[in-house]
């Protein structure tokens, strides 16, 4: 036993040593490039832009996190930047007069990083409820508050600022940190948790009924991104040897959302490009005089015009690169899993306003069950599945699911005791291809956190090799393997729908809630769904709830129905119970219906 756990704890650290083979042996290269050539008079001014651009680098991949990642719109970013530098640069001041292995320069750059990423915390928990210019104005009076508060602070030099400040950051320390936050922001970007950042991105509501906390993964990336910052503030000051409060005031801020946005919102070396040209055009055109920032504002609108998704989009250089796919190997299918009654929903009522939108309404479903919901437009058929799923929470009444009340349960939550959905409007992540759409359908059975993708730990692998063979799996059930690889706005709208229902399926779901499935589609499509409902059912063991207005695929292949009219439900029992109910009939499905379909009915035939 011993020996079988020296074994394992040995190929640990292999693995991890591994990891981060790429930035270990960027540390002797960089070493050996400062003493060579940074430290000679001739490259001076050569290595001090080289050095802006290292930090320009951190703060634009940080702020990318954000922006691009998480899809949230922050320009406040220099305030964290300003926060890392003054805390290290007041600990540096007031430290140790030699530090010659930098372990106290080490301890201020963490300092400066932990003040910045609470301060993160401090502002996005509250402010990352709020979304797009609401969320902007909040950044942005944030740096401001941030500068005035620097300076009319004694302590942080006030408008003068801090000086001299010992200037320990030289190359090999600024392009470690770049290094290190390329990495981690990539290995991120990797992992289940940034398809959580990028589905947050792509459609909050859908993204939520995934299981995935959309607030919760937009503070993370938001501490991330600040504590990022923070190291770049305290780099700066240990390069410059000094602070100034004018130095990060809301054009800073603008300046790094600019290298962003042209690098291309979400992706990396994206952002890396754009911080070394929005860096270095300036220094060129300094002989122009006036006319330097005519000519560097006219070339970023041109360039905008001309790629307005930014030079890279949302792909990254070695998306560019051939690669080779892992092998597959083809997943064993899971044991369906039965439990008591799924869904129970008692005397539920939903008003908005004066309007009652749904009115006492009952439902049970059972493991394995087949029931449908049908009623004219308006009914309020969508609006029981966003109180099932938590959407909106009911004025009356209760709803249980695998028996836990759902009051005060976030959409997330409710995921994750095992009911999916998909949408009447087609909500799929549409910048993601298929595979990563159902990849993130599984991100709530994962159990990695974020530092474990980071340092690609044991857990990560292992998950993601099974994340990578569900999702596979899913594709091939829904006939969608050849498409694993393309965009899924890009995809015939019948796939779309079919996608929609294998994400769905990739959470695991003991009741499945599908929205309008055959909508949009052709004959042939609507007799393939029909056949694959109840391929789902018996494949998946799970319980299906179903919403349709075509009346041949919803009698074909439910077990119990449900029927629906200005919120009240007129009717429920077997097919052939509904088909001949006169309510019914008279609210929907109407005499021609009845009359047409009336010999079928009689030889009690389901399917009309």
């Amino acid at each position: 036993m011993a020996g079988l756990f020296g074994g394992s704890a040995l190929t640990q650290a292999r693995r991890a040593l591994l990891s981060w083979l790429p930035f270990i042996a960027a540390i002797p290269v960089l070493w050996l490039v400062q003493h060579l050539f940074a430290d000679q008079r001739d490259w001076e001014y050569a290595f001090q832009n080289i050095n802006h651009i290292g930090i320009a680098i951190i703060l634009a991949v940080s702020l990318n996190l954000v922006n691009g990642l998480t899809g949230q719109f922050s320009i406040g970013h220099a305030g964290f930047m300003a926060i890392g530098g003054y805390v290290s640069a007041v600990l540096l001041m007031r430290g140790p007069s030699e530090d010659p292995y930098r372990l106290f320069f080490i301890a201020s750059i963490a300092a400066g990083a932990g003040a910045a990423a609470l301060a993160g915390w401090l502002v996005g928990k509250p402010s990352l409820r709020l979304r797009g210019d609401y969320l902007a104005i909040v950044t942005l009076g944030f740096g401001e508050i941030i500068r005035v508060v620097i300076e009319n602070t004694r302590l942080f030099g006030g408008a003068i600022g801090l000086s001299p400040i010992p200037r320990y950051a030289d190359f090999t320390w600024i392009w470690t940190a770049a290094i290190a936050t390329i990495l981690v922001t990539k290995r991120l970007r990797d992992s289940t948790h940034g398809r959580a950042f990028l589905s947050v991105r792509e459609d909050e509501v859908a993204a939520e009924a995934m299981g995935v906390d959309t607030t919760g993964y937009k503070v993370r990336a938001f501490v991330i991104s600040a504590g990022m910052a923070g190291v770049a503030g305290a780099l700066s000051g240990a390069f410059e040897g000094n602070l100034s409060p004018q130095s990060f005031t809301f054009v800073r801020s603008f300046e790094i959302v600019a290298m962003v946005v042209l690098g291309g919102m979400g992706s990396i070396t994206g952002s890396t490009i754009a911080a070394a040209v929005l860096t270095l055009l300036p220094e060129y055109l300094r002989a122009l005089a006036n006319l330097r920032m005519v000519i560097y504002s006219i070339a970023l609108v041109v360039l905008m015009l001309v790629r307005p998704r930014g030079l890279l989009g949302t792909r990254e250089v070695w998306d560019l690169l051939p690669w080779r796919r892992d092998k597959r190997v083809a997943p064993r299918a899971k044991a369906p899993e039965l439990s008591e009654a799924l869904i129970d929903v008692r005397r539920a009522t939903i008003r908005f306003g004066g309007l009652t939108a749904v009115s006492d309404f009952s439902l049970t479903v059972k493991p394995r069950e087949l029931v449908a919901l049908i009623g004219p437009n308006g009914a309020g058929k969508t609006t029981v599945f966003n109180l099932l799923t938590g959407v909106y929470p009911p004025s009356e009444g209760t709803i249980l699911v695998r028996g836990r009340d759902t009051r005060g349960l976030a959409p997330h939550d409710i995921a994750h005791l095992g009911l999916a959905r998909t949408f009447q409007n087609i909500r799929l992540f549409r910048e993601l291809t298929a595979f990563d759409n159902v990849r993130l359908g599984c991100h709530h059975l994962t159990r990695e956190s974020i530092a474990a993708s980071v340092r690609k730990g044991e857990l990560a692998e292992v998950e993601e090799k099974w994340i990578n063979q569900r999702s596979e799996e899913l594709l091939s059930v829904m006939g969608l393997l050849h498409r694993r690889d393309d965009l899924a706005k890009n995809l015939p709208y019948g796939e779309q729908r079919r996608l929609e229902i294998a994400r769905a399926l990739a959470t695991d779901p003991k009741a499945l809630l599908l929205d309008e499935p055959a909508a949009g589609t052709n004959q042939k499509e609507k007799s393939e769904l029909m056949q694959l409902i109840r391929d789902i059912r018996d494949r998946f063991g799970v319980a299906v709830v179903l919403i349709e207005h075509d009346m041949k695929l919803v009698m074909g292949v439910s077990e119990r129905i449900l029927v629906l009219d200005h919120g009240v439900t007129i009717a429920q029992g077997l097919p052939r119970e509904i088909q001949t109910n006169p309510r019914v009939i008279e609210a929907y499905l109407g005499e021609k219906y009845a009359r047409e379909h009336a010999g079928q009915i009689a030889a009690g035939q389901v399917q009309p």
